[in-house]
């Protein structure tokens, strides 16, 4: 059985799970098991991205922090925002995102049930 790469670039290219809701029969219930770790992960890691924005513009209107990619650049790496919890995010994502695209190219290829 030849095996359609739509489910696989879904997954690979939009969100991790999606390209199971892609596949005949749908599998929503399996590429849950990766869409909602992901995206847990990602509100985590956006959320931590907008309130470093956030605390960076204060300072730069504040007058703390100069208008400059230079200081800006060391003040993001002083954040601490490289810390373990958005390492561990980050981590949970891309496994995620890989297992979902061979999740999904592996039950594309399985054959289905005759009905």
């Amino acid at each position: 059985m030849k095996a359609s790469p739509a489910p696989a670039l879904i997954s690979a290219l939009l969100f991790p799970g999606l390209g199971h809701l892609a596949l005949k029969p749908r599998r929503a219930a399996r590429g849950m098991l990766f869409l909602i770790p992901a995206a847990v992960a990602v509100l985590y890691l956006l959320q931590s991205v907008v309130q470093l924005a956030n605390q960076l513009v204060d300072e730069i209107n504040g007058g703390k922090l100069a208008f400059d990619p230079l200081a800006i650049l060391e003040r993001v790496h002083a954040s601490g925002v490289d810390n373990p919890a958005t390492n561990i995010a980050s981590a949970v994502v891309l496994m995620c995102w890989v297992s979902a695209v061979v999740d999904v190219l592996w039950l594309s290829r399985r054959p289905t049930a005759p009905h």
